[in-house]
């Protein structure tokens, strides 16, 4: 079983001296490997191999010099949200039962203590030292669930984005993700194993588009990863300067039309990229190189995809092995399966695609995300990526409410605007474009839609939201 642990050590062998994080000081790569030696030494004096170890950091460093740890130990990492209510972090807690906690007393520097929890009665015995990380889904629409990653599919994949979409010794990444988002991983792990170093982003300047103006200027990196809610979160502050000189690396939400037009022109290289959590951070990339062709690209090395009814399903190296304590829930999304190179392990994603003419795969939305209104089938993302074409708008996010009650039920749209729009104006210009059907009735103009810790938009707090 090979693990991100082994190819972190193999490439500091070879480049002990080199800076490989930088955060409140530069680390070199003999660095980090030693204090992930030391805290993997902690973590096997207080728990056996095979247990799940909570993780309480917010710094990018500290992330990862746990992870490595983790890895050496035979223990798999929870990354908690610091940022998420104590009842939401509790409600994780309660269902993980991890044995013990891994608190960052500063950067680099740990404490590993027991916590006195009894394990659920559906994961009493269990061992967990193939499994790398367990990462909890959003619950926006249920219990949480936590995706287990095993060891080899994380190995497979963070090679794999070393290769496509590609870094190189002496590069630097960004790492400005929270790390109970799973991308964080590429952000942290992937300069690891190449040589490049990554540097943490400072809380304030992931908020604020000034300081992180201020931040790009210092550091110069050659990739930026983020999901198009940041990019459009600097954007509307009117950086023609932003990310400049640099590859962006975009995922985590739809690309839109709008979006990709105006990051095209700011950077070296736009990557649009797919993967759910359950496919080990990213499954596909795409290099964009015009805003009315985007597509999600070819699988990474390593993995497949297929469509079944315009459903993508993904096999191959990466995926999770299930979610934890949730056997039948487990079977429902990941099942063997005929694929083109043969019987396989794969998983259903919920999300839809269709193969273009010159063959490239196009992204349709969530199954859904597809409703049916007054007996007309609607695509909620390309009502949003209509609104979002708009000069006046920078961002946009439709639901239904009142789904489960069809009599009742009506499209409602949550609109950030540059400049003053009316709803009447902005339904002239959807019935332009779209069918009648596809106005939503309810327009609210709001100075920002509210996001999540993965940064992506939070529709669950919007399907509560006063209109």
């Amino acid at each position: 079983m090979e693990t991100v642990w082994d190819l972190v050590r193999d490439q500091a062998e070879r480049t002990p001296d080199e800076p490989a994080a930088v955060g409140v000081q530069v680390h070199s790569y003999r660095d980090v490997t030693q204090r992930a030696e030391a805290l993997a030494a902690l973590i096997r004096r207080t728990v056996e191999p095979g247990a799940l170890l909570a993780l309480e950091t917010s710094s990018p460093v500290s992330g990862a010099i746990a992870l490595l740890a983790g890895a050496q130990a035979g223990c798999a990492i929870l990354p908690m949200n610091l940022e998420s209510p104590p009842a939401h972090r509790e409600l994780i807690l309660d269902d993980a039962r991890p044995a013990a906690v891994i608190r960052a007393l500063q950067e680099a520097v740990f404490t590993v203590d027991r916590l006195d929890m009894e394990p659920a009665a559906d994961t009493a015995g269990r061992d967990l030292h193939d499994v790398a990380y367990i990462l909890y889904t959003s619950g926006s629409t249920g219990r949480p669930k936590g995706v287990m990653v095993p060891h080899d599919s994380l190995a497979s994949r963070i090679r794999a984005l070393a290769q496509v979409p590609g870094m190189s010794a002496g590069e630097t990444i960004l790492a400005m993700t929270a790390l109970s988002f799973d991308i964080s991983l590429a952000e942290m792990l992937v300069p690891l194993i190449v040589g490049a170093k990554f540097v943490a982003v400072p809380v304030e300047a992931r908020t604020d588009p000034d300081a992180f103006a201020d931040f790009l200027a210092l550091h110069s990196p050659d990739v930026i990863q983020a999901t198009p809610s940041f990019w459009r979160l600097l954007l509307a502050a009117g950086d023609d300067d932003l990310a400049y000189g640099c590859r962006i690396w975009c995922g985590g939400e739809a690309l839109t039309p709008s979006l990709a037009a105006a990051l095209l022109t700011r950077s070296t290289e736009l990557w649009n990229l797919y993967g759910p959590t359950e496919a080990t951070i990213w499954a596909t990339a795409a290099c964009i190189e015009r805003a009315d062709a985007i597509f999600l690209g070819d699988p990474l090395p390593g993995c497949g995809l297929f469509l079944d009814e315009e459903e993508i399903f993904l096999y191959g190296e990466g995926l999770a092995t299930g979610y934890l304590g949730r056997p039948e829930t487990t079977d429902e999304r990941f099942s063997v399966r005929t694929t083109p190179q043969g019987p396989a392990l794969t998983y259903r994603t919920g999300d839809r695609g269709r193969w273009a003419a010159d063959g490239s795969l196009e992204y349709l939305g969530r199954v859904d995300a597809q409703i049916k209104l007054r007996g007309h089938r609607i695509e909620l993302g390309e009502v949003e990526s209509v609104i979002e074409e708009h000069p006046a708008v920078t961002e946009a996010a439709v639901l239904v409410r009142h789904a489960d009650r069809p009599e009742r039920a009506f499209m409602a749209a949550f609109v950030v605007t540059a400049e003053d729009l009316t709803t009447q104006a902005l339904n002239s210009w959807i019935r332009s474009r779209l069918p009648g059907s596809h106005c939503p009735s309810r327009t609210r103009f709001v100075t920002s839609l509210p996001r999540n810790s993965s940064g992506k938009i939070d529709r669950a707090g919007l399907a509560h939201a006063d209109l």
